[in-house]
């Protein structure tokens, strides 16, 4: 498993360069930040229930209690000698982006990210950045804001296993490990091991919701912007988990669907988390504000609900060089009419390919996005088509989740996404890159059902194939957009995925 890892931690690191999660510098360090006293306002999120699926229960009064918990050697904080298990303190405090979450609040982004958005304090004060940088409740809290030691755990395991005030006592207890999942969530513990689970919560921060939203604001002013896919952040990260276990509980440790189905949870608990944020913005946007002229003003210590939000649309589809006439023009609108703006062109490409290998005949978006496609989207009908689509797709994520996947879904599944590729590719560099990300999942699913960990003939070819796709979506060096994604671009792209295609058809 080791080496098949490294090859997804390589190719998947390239094509996200410079995407980085938190930030770019000051890894531990709190330089001197800006005066502060010319600037105003924070934010304050908007509530929000917690994460609920059926092995995850909101606890009432639930606080978080610091990671110091956890770190002494004979709990989490050892020292590898025995794996993993009883390190994942240490891997995580040393090696996992997480942790450093609070301390990008000090770095040079940040700082004029504070100064662009008026902030009265400075981001590592501020719940706006909060939220997601050094979270102290989940919900968003609406409290006033932790001691700096505390805040210094970044994103910690609270953040992702739940509020530790009922379940650190029992959790060391000797029946713990006897407890089912919907038992442990009565304490406020979260069931990671549980993919759909693990999926929204990441999601949570990684694509956002009410309270922990970075909107067009945010990306204005300097933020990342937001991309996630499920399985290669968890192939990205330094693991503090057993990644064999992962595999087994999807099949045996030698032959698991465990990519495959990972993968596809992923693109579902992602569309569903934007559907929800979209619910929230459309409904809260004030009618008193013009959807594209935004105020800035955060001095309520909310979030402003825009809506239309241009942050769901695909950046691309307005950052690029307005030439006429254009390769874009000829090569048409995917559907839409000019003037109309793609909505979440880079969360949701292929939610309709899962759809339809796990039994629905339509994509759950397909009525929303149709709505949103529109130059003036009517309100109501957005609203009343997200509520259904969210539906749709949680019903759809918790049926996937519950299944073990063959290896015929999986070939199914990456026979299909294969040879709708090409024509994603032509539609913009999100979609795309996110086949890419398909393919290399469910091709190393594939591999790790095949029982054996050097590929074959046929698998090295595509392999390489795939390394001369990534290569042509990585960003120029000096750049921070796909701006050489171009018709020649397009076409050699095409030409691969349409080998890659055929090299599948020819029996994997």
């Amino acid at each position: 498993m080791a080496r098949q890892y490294q090859l997804r931690l390589l190719c998947v690191a390239a094509a996200l360069s410079g995407l980085a999660w938190f930030g770019q510098s000051s890894r531990g360090v709190e330089p001197d930040g800006p005066d502060f006293s010319a600037v105003r306002i924070a934010l304050q999120p908007d509530p929000k229930p917690a994460v609920t699926t059926k092995a995850t229960v909101p606890v009432d009064h639930s606080r978080y209690v610091g990671v110091a918990g956890c770190a002494a050697a004979n709990c989490h904080g050892g020292d590898g000698s025995r794996g993993v298990l009883g390190s994942e303190y240490s891997t995580w405090i040393q090696d996992d982006p997480h942790a450093k979450a609070y301390t990008d609040l000090f770095n040079e982004t940040s700082q004029r990210m504070v100064v662009a958005l008026r902030l009265d304090k400075p981001a590592h004060q501020a719940k706006l950045c909060l939220n997601c940088h050094g979270p102290q409740s989940d919900p968003p809290f609406d409290g006033p804001v932790a001691a700096h030691g505390a805040l210094l755990d970044g994103v910690s395991c609270e953040s992702c296993h739940g509020a530790a005030s009922h379940w650190l006592g029992p959790h060391v207890r000797r029946d713990w490990r006897q407890k089912s999942a919907a038992e442990k969530a009565e304490f406020g513990f979260r069931d990671t091991k549980d993919l759909w689970t693990r999926g929204k919560v990441c999601a949570d921060c990684h694509v956002g919701e009410p309270g922990r939203d970075v909107n067009h604001d945010l990306y204005a002013a300097g933020h990342p912007r937001l991309f996630f896919e499920l399985s290669a952040f968890n192939a990205n990260l330094p693991a503090h988990w057993d990644r064999k276990a992962d595999h087994k509980r999807e099949g045996t440790e030698t032959s698991s669907a465990f990519e495959a189905k990972l993968w596809a949870v992923g693109q579902i608990a992602s569309a569903e988390a934007a559907v929800d944020l979209l619910i929230h913005r459309a409904k809260n946007s004030s009618d008193d504000v013009p959807a594209f002229v935004r105020g800035g003003d955060y001095s309520h210590e909310k979030t402003i609900a825009v809506w239309p939000e241009l942050a769901e649309t695909g950046c691309f589809a307005c950052h690029h060089e307005l030439n006429s006439p254009s390769w874009r023009q000829a090569r048409g609108y995917a559907g839409r009419k000019p003037g109309g703006s793609p909505w979440q062109s880079w969360l949701t490409p292929l939610v309709g390919d899962v759809a339809a290998k796990f039994g629905q005949a339509d994509s759950p978006l397909t009525a929303l996005s149709t709505e949103m496609a529109k130059p003036y989207p009517d309100r109501a009908a957005v609203v009343a088509a997200a509520v259904d689509a969210q539906r749709k797709l949680s019903e759809l994520g918790e049926s996937i989740n519950g299944q073990t996947l063959s290896r015929e879904q999986v070939k199914a599944l990456l026979s299909g996404i294969a040879e709708h590729t090409p024509e994603l590719a032509a539609r913009n560099w999100d979609s795309a890159t996110q086949s890419y990300l398909a393919l290399v999942a469910l091709h190393q699913s594939l591999q790790d059902m095949s029982g054996s960990e050097v590929p074959d003939a046929k698998g090295r070819e595509i392999n390489r194939t795939l390394e001369e796709v990534l290569g042509q979506l990585a960003f120029p060096a000096d750049a921070d957009s796909p701006r050489t994604f171009d018709k020649e671009s397009i076409q050699q792209l095409q030409e691969r995925l349409r080998a890659i295609q055929q090299s599948l058809s020819n029996g994997q």
